[in-house]
């Protein structure tokens, strides 16, 4: 198995299954259509690549309320226990996947973004009065995280983080600052789009995502790729001893 960091003293990995490109997801360009096509219809290859990564790295996945990802989720789960992180749009939506006990809820990055500071606020209260630990994604973290600072039971942040500044808004620099700040006021990172949809390759993605990362989240769309990944961060966390 690979790694654990401790949030809120609840273990999660350092490397964690994404579902982007099941969902056929927008930055994947020209291979957007394919991968939904491949998989948002086909939740028994989804639970394979979970119960895959689960035997593999470690049994923690991140899910989102869309039918075939819950399908795939119990499918999983009738073959191994598993950890869970979830992502959802409205607190109304917590009651769709709270049968699976998930350690975070991050708001997603729509809403988060629109800054509505109550509606946060409102959302965090709900997952902590559930014993869920709130979080928020953002793609904007340079300019959404200092402001998002000062509410104290929001614990974790999903943000993109890669070397080459994609999807870092409003700029590489400032989302870098942001994110080191609440890093090291207590928030815990969890980097997102570190491969940049693929543009990079996780030799170089990786190193530098832990860099300011406590977890980093990552889509498959092939089960090699799995194994590589976990080679890799293994390695990583190796030479950090």
């Amino acid at each position: 198995m690979i790694p654990v960091v401790s949030v809120d003293g609840k273990e999660l990995p350092v490397l964690i299954h994404g579902i982007s490109p099941f969902m056929g997801a927008g930055q994947f360009g020209s291979r957007a259509e394919e991968y939904h096509r491949r998989f948002y219809s086909n939740p028994g290859l989804i639970s394979q690549f979970f119960i895959y990564f689960s035997s593999k790295c470690y049994p923690c996945i991140h899910i989102a309320p869309y039918p075939p990802i819950i399908e795939a989720v119990e499918l999983t789960a009738e073959v191994r226990s598993i950890n869970v992180i979830a992502t959802v749009e409205d607190e109304s939506e917590i009651e769709l996947i709270i049968n699976f006990d998930p350690i975070i809820v991050f708001l997603h990055a729509s809403v988060t973004d629109q800054l509505d500071i109550e509606k946060i606020r409102s959302f965090a209260e709900s997952c902590h009065d559930l014993g869920i630990i709130p979080g928020i994604a953002t793609h904007k973290p340079g300019y959404v995280l200092p402001k998002i600072d000062e509410i104290e039971l929001v614990r974790a942040y999903m943000v993109p983080i890669n070397p080459i500044g994609l999807y870092m808004e409003p700029s590489y620099d400032t989302a870098l600052l942001a994110i080191e700040n609440s890093k090291n006021s207590g928030k815990y990172i969890f980097g997102i789009k570190t491969l940049a949809a693929g543009r990079i390759n996780p030799y170089k993605g990786f190193p530098f995502a832990f860099k300011y990362s406590d977890s980093i989240i990552v889509g498959f769309t092939e089960l090699d790729q799995i194994d590589e990944a976990c080679r890799i961060v293994k390695k990583i966390f190796e030479f950090s001893r």
